[in-house]
């Protein structure tokens, strides 16, 4: 009996049924079902229902239809591998059988070939009926043929056809073998033929083996296969057509062949007569004379011991009817295994299993040689139309696929195919390059090279907020849509602002660019290693946006609710925060950008000039999408948050910090980053609806000395962000652990001292509550042990307007026009 859980006075839509079921902690089971206070609105009632799930209909899943089900069985390993084994029964074990058993085993094989013959026919209807584009195929005819060959190979069926059965009596079993010997010179002919045509199933054993390789590994390593196969292309219909035509063409080729040429034989129409045909014409000449004895003993021991003896002769004279028997029952011989000749009144048998075994043993490796035939002429016929052209242009296909799921990983791309390049020029013969053509001169690695910088340049200028867009167009055959509707995220948006940068550029002048992208780049590298995306450059102004799935985290209510089992939603924004402080620690020991301490037009205009910045910290969501017009279009995030996120880094400047977070980000960092946190006001903003809390992460850069220069290629950073995450997600690390590893993060905290962070505690509690001497008390002291914070001069001169005494309107926040 499974639970079903029903509405009750509100109606959700299926984005929050699918949280319910992403963030199942939302619920909680008391005497029923109830929901916390974080959607408080839903009301949920539990019932007992068989068969349903939670939200009526909402955990249904279509079941497949009839015909996936079928063709998903027959391409199943069981059923190949199955197939595959009995197809090479039906190829091997005529011949088995006259090789290493007797005539007495033939009905058990008959039976086997009776159970093959039932197998493939089921196959055969199973495929026509719900294999696609299967019946009247190729294939289909080459397999039915291929089945009807095995009828052959039933010697109920087969022994009746050509006139030969078992009897008892001496006559009719001599009429017996003399119509076996007939039938045995005139179907050996029709049989070549058959045998052949058998060979076809080569060409399934062939395909089942293809997709037993497919098919083969545990779970775990179809699914790293499957992603393989996805990085390097799926098959186009291009090389599936040309696969599939080379395939037909080699196949029609061999086999023509072995029909044709033993048509070109001469024991194809014809046999030459043996010594057995002219001894027994012989013998007949001296048939009722006194020489018959003798003829007639040396006949039989001429060819009693040879490699096809004599087994059976009979003449009739004027006395009488006379046989002689050899060690052998000729009725015990297959009609293959026999030569029987008679002329006039006398009839000879001979023993042809030596013949026989050896054409079965031949026909093996005639089987086996067709098989490598077939394999190799496959391969070969298609291997430079693959390598030149088929490959390339599905390589393009698939990165083009992948660029148009994920715009982003082009650059990935770039460095994947980077190295494929360098491993390819390492396996060139250094002799034979100079004289063949570069691998790069082709056209259609042309074509791929320019793809990939078509992708990273998309890349670059759309960043990740325009990845949708890009993706979109890329799948769509149709013309460019550059104006879409937006979609709603949940992310952090950090906002960075260059400090003086209109003086900066003034004399900076043309290298002012230069100056930004210094900047830049720490900032998008740093970023992008602790998993964030640049957004907007506007001049002296980034945007950083640290964005979540919707299986990770959503907002209900201006509340956050993070899915438990994502780690990523937790160690993120530990990280956002650590970004922008090795940023800052960055930007105050790399040479690069110290040498614009020495810059003399900046040091005129500014004395004791040095680069500085100013950070805002905020959670929330976002329209993401694109603005502009068919001229022009930028990829950005419209949202009060983003502009949230802008506001609290232009009010740095008026606390005399280079960072604040917002509450509602200091709310998702964990306990441990949470303690290097201070909390220095509750503010209320006219673009915000009510109050928030404001805090800051301490850092002090007067003991910083100058670093050297470390690499900025973004593959470095890549790296770093895989071997990060990988730590992170089987819990080697932690984000405790990466801020106490960090000598920088160490000594950027160094000078703030408990008695200071006490003091400064206490200040802000009594200058919330409205207890302004008593806040003004203890915000001294804390100015005592740092004179030039920030936080406390900030606040120390906002009371001080009002004389230190709070006013009637205050509500326990500053107001911020």
């Amino acid at each position: 009996m499974s639970k079903k859980y029903v509405l009750r006075g509100y109606k959700m839509n299926s984005t929050q049924r699918t949280r319910l079921k992403i963030f199942p902690e939302v619920i909680r089971n008391d005497d029923g079902v109830s929901v916390s206070g974080t959607v408080n609105h839903v009301t949920l009632i539990q019932t007992d229902k068989e068969n349903e799930g939670l939200l009526n209909d909402s955990n249904k899943i279509p079941n497949a239809s009839r015909n996936e089900k079928f063709f998903t069985f027959l391409e199943s390993k069981k059923v190949t591998i199955t197939m595959s084994l009995v197809t090479i029964y039906a190829l091997f074990a005529d011949d088995i059988k006259t090789l290493a058993f007797a005539k007495s085993s033939d009905d058990i094989f008959s039976t086997l070939v009776v159970i093959c013959l039932l197998l493939f026919t089921g196959e055969l209807v199973l495929s026509s009926l719900y294999k696609p584009n299967y019946k009247w195929s190729f294939y289909f005819w080459l397999d039915l043929v291929a089945t009807l060959s095995l009828i052959t190979d039933i010697g109920w069926i087969w022994d009746n056809f050509i006139g030969v059965s078992n009897t008892s009596s001496n006559n009719k079993q001599l009429q017996n073998a003399g119509k076996a010997s007939r039938a045995g010179t005139r179907t050996s002919r029709i049989l070549r033929i058959i045998r052949l045509i058998r060979l076809i199933r080569l060409v399934k054993l062939y395909k089942n083996a293809q997709i037993a390789i497919k098919n083969t590994g545990d779970e775990e390593e179809q699914e790293q296969l499957k992603e393989e196969l996805q990085n390097l292309g799926q098959e186009s219909r291009v090389g599936k057509k040309l696969s599939e035509v080379t395939m037909k063409r080699v196949i029609l080729i061999v086999l023509i062949m072995l029909f044709l040429l033993p048509m070109f034989e001469y024991d194809f129409y014809a046999s030459s007569q043996t010594s057995w045909e002219y001894g027994v014409n012989e013998l007949q000449k001296f048939l009722n004379n006194d020489g018959f004895e003798i003829v007639k003993n040396q006949y039989i021991n001429y060819h009693k011991n040879d490699l096809r003896p004599l087994v059976y002769l009979s003449w009739t004279n004027v006395t009488g009817d006379y046989d002689w028997n050899g060690d052998i029952n000729y009725n015990d011989l297959r009609y293959n295994e026999i030569f029987y000749y008679s002329y006039k009144n006398i009839i000879s048998i001979f023993d042809l299993r030596y013949d026989s075994k050896l054409i079965s043993l031949l026909n093996i490796f005639k089987t086996l040689f067709i098989c490598v035939v077939l394999t190799l002429g496959a391969l070969f016929f298609t291997k430079d139309a693959e390598n030149l052209v088929i490959k390339p242009i599905e390589i393009m296909l698939a990165k083009v696929r992948r660029i148009a799921k994920n715009p982003l990983s082009a650059m990935e791309i770039k460095t994947t195919h980077n190295i494929t390049q360098l491993a390819n020029k390492k396996k060139t013969c250094v002799s034979c390059s100079k004289k063949l053509i570069k691998s790069s001169d082709y056209e259609t690695m042309i074509i791929e090279n320019t793809i990939i910088k078509i992708g990273i340049l998309l890349a670059l200028g759309f960043g990740e907020a325009g990845s949708a867009i890009i993706g979109s167009n890329v799948e769509k055959n149709q013309d460019i849509d550059s104006i879409m509707s937006g979609n709603k995220i949940v992310g952090i948006f950090g906002f960075c602002d260059i400090r003086n940068f209109t003086d900066t550029t003034e004399e900076l002048q043309e290298g002012v660019m230069k100056f930004v992208n210094e900047i830049a780049q720490i900032i998008h590298g740093l970023t992008s290693k602790y998993f964030g995306a640049a957004n907007k450059n506007i001049g002296d102004a980034f945007l950083i946006v640290w964005k979540f799935s919707e299986e990770e985290v959503y907002i209900e209510d201006e509340i956050v609710i993070r899915n438990p089992s994502s780690k990523r939603a937790f160690y993120v924004p530990d990280l956002a925060l650590f970004s922008f402080m090795k940023i800052l620690a960055k930007v105050h020991k790399d040479p690069n950008i110290l040498k614009y301490r020495t810059f003399q037009k900046l040091l005129q205009r500014m004395p004791n000039y040095e680069v500085k910045m100013g950070f805002g910290m905020h959670m929330g969501w976002a329209i993401e999408g694109a603005i502009g017009s068919q001229f022009k279009v930028d990829a950005s995030y419209l949202s009060p948050h983003v502009n949230l996120a802008s506001a609290l880094e232009a009010s740095t400047k008026m606390y005399g910090v280079p960072i604040l977070i917002s509450g509602a980000f200091y709310d998702i960092l964990s306990n441990d980053i949470q303690n290097y946190c201070r909390k220095i006001d509750v503010i209320s903003l006219k673009s915000i609806s009510k109050p928030f809390s404001l805090y800051t992460c301490d850092c002090d850069f007067n003991h910083f000395i100058p670093g050297k220069l470390t690499s900025r290629k973004k593959e470095v950073y890549r790296k770093k962000h895989k071997t990060l995450k990988k730590k992170l997600e089987k819990g080697e690390i932690s984000t405790k652990q990466i801020f106490n590893k960090s000598d920088e993060f160490s000594l950027m905290r160094d000078g703030f001292t408990y008695d200071f962070y006490n003091n400064f505690r206490n200040g802000v509690k009594f200058y919330i509550t409205g207890e302004w001497m008593q806040a003004k008390s203890y915000i001294e002291k804390s100015l005592e042990i740092r004179p030039k914070d920030g936080p406390s001069i900030s606040l120390i001169n906002f009371i001080g307007e009002f004389a230190f005494q709070c006013p009637n309107y205050w509500r326990n926040c500053r107001f911020i026009g």
